[in-house]
């Protein structure tokens, strides 16, 4: 899913900044990855707009995380993963 949020960052939204953290927490381990690039609509977002999207959903619910996609026109996108920890 990182590898993903990335290769979009570079390929498609123009980033020049992207930000990337890995936390382990008490109960979950959280990978947020955060661009400065030209973002998209984000109320428009549809989880089959791209197969990039579609995989990174896919993948998160395969291993019980959840998947939060923000992002605006013209600020940039912020993908968040959330896995529980037993």
């Amino acid at each position: 899913m990182g590898q993903e949020a990335l290769t979009n960052a570079f390929k498609y939204a123009n980033a020049s900044v992207i930000r990337v953290e890995l936390r382990y927490e008490s109960s979950q381990v959280v990978l947020q990855i955060k661009d400065n690039g030209q973002g998209f609509e984000s109320q428009s977002l549809s989880v089959g707009r791209g197969f990039g999207l579609l995989g990174m959903t896919e993948c998160a619910q395969s291993i019980g995380g959840e998947l939060t996609i923000v992002s605006h026109l013209g600020q940039g996108t912020e993908i968040v993963v959330r896995v529980q920890t037993p």
